[in-house]
């Protein structure tokens, strides 16, 4: 067994270590809320089924209970999750590479040209490291178009003024959809399982950019 190099080990940067647990952090708590919501909801029809005075109430009023647990456990508690967890998401990326631009020896400017500024520095040091990963920016891109709609119109289509974009970016992303869900008209429909992919590419490709940029000699 070779001898194990304390000091070199210690002296290896991990890339993006922030990072890697603040997105990690994003996820956990996407998965716990998603599991804890179907906890609360076996709990809830548990909850009507033992009560007793359901036949001093009309016929169907105990239907209407568990319809209403449905609807609050399976649409309305979970959207709110996976909208929070888009939302913390997407901050945790734009905070990684606003500091690896900080940090890079020739950063992006940041100019107004109605760009997301992540997605362009992303694109940009990509191509300076010779990282393939234009789909997954692609896609990064298409949930920050995503979760502008939900940041500045509650995910509802019709009030969002760059609602005209909204149809191609849902539709390249796998379980998000336009749709009727909260009675609300067509808002911004996230199905459970849909975030968690790509949070994971998004994390991998913000640790694969440190590490290319630091070993091209890209970083201050």
């Amino acid at each position: 067994m070779a001898d194990f190099d304390l000091q070199k080990f210690l002296d290896t940067p991990i890339e993006a270590f922030d990072f890697q647990f603040m997105i990690g952090d994003v996820k956990d708590f996407l998965e716990f809320s998603e599991s804890n919501i179907d906890w609360q909801y076996r709990r809830e029809l548990q909850a009507i089924a033992q009560r007793k005075d359901l036949d001093d109430f009309p016929p169907g009023y105990g239907d209407h209970l568990e319809q209403n647990a449905e609807h609050r456990f399976k649409v309305s508690l979970p959207l709110r999750v996976r909208y929070g967890a888009l939302l913390a998401f997407t901050t945790s990326v734009e905070w990684a590479v606003g500091y690896l631009n900080k940090c890079a020896v020739s950063p992006v400017p940041d100019v107004r040209d109605g760009t997301n500024l992540t997605v362009k520095t992303l694109r940009d040091f990509a191509a300076r490291a010779c990282v393939d990963a234009q789909a997954v920016i692609d896609d990064y891109e298409a949930l920050v178009q995503i979760r502008n709609c939900i940041a500045h119109s509650a995910g509802i289509v019709d009030t969002y003024r760059f609602k005209g974009g909204l149809p191609a970016a849902a539709s390249r992303i796998d379980g998000v959809t336009l749709a009727n869900w909260h009675f609300f008209g067509d808002q911004i429909c996230i199905e459970r399982g849909a975030l968690e992919p790509h949070i994971d590419r998004a994390a991998e490709l913000v640790v694969t950019l440190h590490s290319a940029m630091r070993a091209r000699g890209l970083l201050k």
